[in-house]
């Protein structure tokens, strides 16, 4: 693909006679009509531009005199690639050649905010990081240890600072500008006024909600794209093409579990796996919105909008046998869902309760159960391992990291050579975050987000699959039955699914 940079510009505008139209046929357009845009050239008498007769009275008795016309267009192929081809007219002949394609990224048709696909570089890219650092209230420790508040914060922008490193060495040219949000709206406006800010091709933060609809609607009305690396909330964008979620929202969760609980088997190897499953959801109140988001994905699954899994919803964190043993079939594998990651004491009483029905001595005399839970399950303190080992935990996650990797050995060796200490969660994803967008802000220009969708890339901790995301509206009225699809975001849409065997965590392919 060729680049449309300064050179190519000026070849658009050569020639003796130059188009008044030149200027926005040169342009790339998003006009998504499939038709030409209109280009009118004549030729007129400088004495007597309104009379045209004295041009067709003289043009056949000109012998020796040439014209020579020069003009560009935008040409659509297909409604997902556009051609710029300019033209020479020189006497007769009539020369065209492309100078450029333009890849339309399909997402730009559905959404009302238009959005340039061109590919348009810089020699440097401008990048502000916003982030809690919680600076103001910052005390030195006497063990001079980071602020709770701030360690996610300061954690990410050392994996950051290591991929800009890597970024320079790649000959990727960014300037940085750094600043503290404080988990304050009104702090974040302040910054809205700084011109570091303002002159950002791409910002990289914050991290709590209510902070990112703030600055996703400021990157909207101001054509700037921005990175969330944390949320997973559904109803921070709406119609916005800048706003880039990294972190995948609960539905992509729940599609991935619902595939994947299909494919489920028992822990034993040696134990014949069942032909019948029985599906069972567990949870409290306050995962009312999560369970719901697993039974419409277990409805698209099965193509029926009526079929629901059986589940048990409680008001409280207790739960006993007795309560459990009738959703459970002894005679199939019973594979029970707990979208709960709030209340650590549910999960830990719902797992001591599921342990008693399970037979470790012999196995296949106990019933056979598969937990699919939540990634946040990982960190919890009270809950035992062996819980999860005799259960056959499987859950999905945005984070895996395959410690034996030669390359992740290589990485956690020199971010422990530079800031003293072992990496952690959140400066693996700082890195892989910032390596991701700066190459692609070094590819395809600073509204590379019209082009994600070509990029599916692995890294340390995740996949970057980067897709447009939809909103589905309800039909308006009796006169419009139908659903709409309304664009929402770009959000990645890859997941690890985990097992938890042999004490560890391991990626289920």
């Amino acid at each position: 693909m060729k680049t449309i940079n300064n050179a190519m510009l000026l070849k658009c505008t050569t020639g003796l006679l130059f188009l008044i139209l030149f200027a926005s046929a040169c342009r790339p357009s998003l006009n998504t009509s499939g038709t030409l845009n209109n280009i009118v050239a004549s030729k007129t008498d400088t004495n007597n531009p309104k009379d045209s007769s004295k041009i067709n009275n003289t043009s056949s008795s000109n012998s020796a005199v040439s014209d020579t016309l020069s003009w560009c267009d935008t040409l659509e192929q297909s409604s997902e690639r556009k051609i710029i081809v300019c033209f020479e007219k020189i006497g007769n002949t009539v020369k065209a050649d492309t100078i450029g394609i333009i890849d339309v990224n399909p997402a730009a048709l559905y959404t009302a905010t238009l959005i340039d696909t061109s590919i348009q570089k810089k020699l440097a890219y401008r990048v502000a990081i916003l982030l809690p650092f919680m600076s103001k209230g910052f005390q030195p420790a006497p063990t001079a240890e980071i602020p709770s508040r701030s360690i996610k914060a300061v954690e990410f922008y050392e994996g950051v600072l290591m991929a800009l490193d890597s970024l320079k060495a790649e000959g990727v040219s960014l300037f940085v500008n750094v600043f503290d949000s404080q988990r304050d709206s009104n702090t974040i406006k302040d910054v809205f006024n700084k011109r570091a800010f303002q002159e950002a091709d791409l910002i990289v933060g914050p991290l709590n909600s209510s902070l990112t609809k703030l600055v996703a609607d400021y990157a909207k009305n101001n054509g700037k794209a921005m990175i969330s690396p944390f949320n997973t909330r559904e109803d921070l964008a709406f119609d916005n093409p800048y706003f880039i979620q990294v972190n995948p929202t609960f539905k992509v969760h729940s599609d991935l579990i619902i595939q994947q609980m299909y494919r489920l088997e028992r822990n034993k190897d040696h134990i014949k796996n069942p032909l019948d499953k029985n599906f069972f959801v567990l949870g409290m109140q306050q995962d009312s919105l999560r369970i719901e988001q697993l039974q419409q994905s277990y409805a698209a699954h099965n193509n029926d909008q009526d079929v629901r899994m059986s589940q048990l919803i409680l008001n409280n964190p207790t739960i006993d046998i007795e309560t459990l043993q009738p959703k459970l079939d002894k005679s199939k594998l019973n594979i029970i869902l707990i979208p709960s990651y709030q209340n650590e004491g549910f999960v830990y009483n719902a797992l001591r309760e599921i342990q008693k029905l399970v037979d470790k001595v012999e196995p296949e005399k106990g019933y056979q159960i598969a937990l699919i839970g939540m990634d946040r399950w990982r960190y919890y303190s009270r809950i035992n391992f062996e819980y999860f080992e005799s259960m056959n935990l499987h859950f999905s996650s945005p984070f895996y990291i395959d410690l034996d990797d030669e390359a992740v050995q290589h990485f956690k060796s020199d971010y422990k050579a530079v800031y003293g200490i072992g990496t952690r969660q959140f400066g693996i994803i700082g890195f892989d975050v910032m390596l991701f967008f700066g190459r692609m802000m070094h590819q395809y220009g600073s509204n590379f987000q019209a082009h994600l969708w070509k990029q599916k890339t692995n890294y340390k901790h995740t996949k970057f699959q980067f897709e447009a995301d939809y909103i589905q509206l309800p039909a308006i009225d009796a006169a419009n039955p139908s659903s709409r699809a309304i664009f929402r975001n770009y959000e990645n849409k890859f997941l690890h699914f985990l097992q938890f065997k042999n004490y560890r965590l391991n990626p289920v392919n």
